[in-house]
């Protein structure tokens, strides 16, 4: 693909991901997109065919930008089984403060149903093999409870993901400032010592 080409599929990219974020797939439209990205509509369809794998090429750009983050958290836990828990949590929230679009682009492929998921399987299936085997050595050699990795990934998942969704109402609720890096990091430990054996 010659420059000019790849920095016209990137601007698209880049406001396809503000205005999926904000308003879903079957909220945007094609015409905003392209405003957003100063091109013609026509340049969507020839890169991308529909609006709809506009959307899976979306999401698989900011998995794939989510993804490079996590390798980095990988490798931390790797070296400290111990506090896998706490590593892997602050990741997770690192994940959503660095990539705010990412839950709500999250929420709305959930609300689409399962085939606009379907299309990060791949991605996902390769890092959640790599996190059960940081698991499993850490449950063998005694640093974690012996709990279903499905559900200690879920509770890892469910906890950083609502931080961010839910942010407005648990600060309320709670009288907490979520985004207090002190709050986080105790959370962290909290969740770390739930978990540890």
């Amino acid at each position: 693909m010659q420059k000019r080409a790849m920095e016209t599929r990137s601007r698209i990219l880049e406001a396809a991901t503000r205005i999926f974020a904000r308003k879903g797939l079957n909220g945007a439209t094609v015409d905003e997109i392209a405003d957003g990205a100063a091109v013609n509509k026509q340049r969507i369809y020839a890169y991308f065919g529909s609006k709809k794998r506009l959307f899976e090429a979306v999401l698989l750009e900011v998995f794939a930008r989510v993804e490079l983050f996590s390798r980095a958290t990988i490798r931390k836990a790797e070296a400290e089984p111990s506090h896998l828990t706490r590593i892997l949590l602050r990741g997770f929230l690192d994940v959503h403060a660095a990539h705010p679009d990412f839950w709500r682009l999250l929420s709305w492929a959930n609300l689409e149903g399962p085939d606009c998921v379907r299309v990060l399987d791949p991605v996902r299936k390769k890092e959640n093999e790599t996190l059960r085997k940081l698991f499993d050595r850490a449950v063998e050699e005694g640093k974690l409870k012996p709990v279903g990795f499905d559900t200690y990934l879920f509770s890892l998942l469910a906890v950083s993901y609502f931080c961010h969704s839910n942010r407005l109402t648990i600060e309320r609720t709670l009288s907490l400032n979520v985004e207090s890096k002190s709050w986080e990091n105790r959370l962290c430990n909290d969740l770390n010592g739930v978990f540890q054996k």
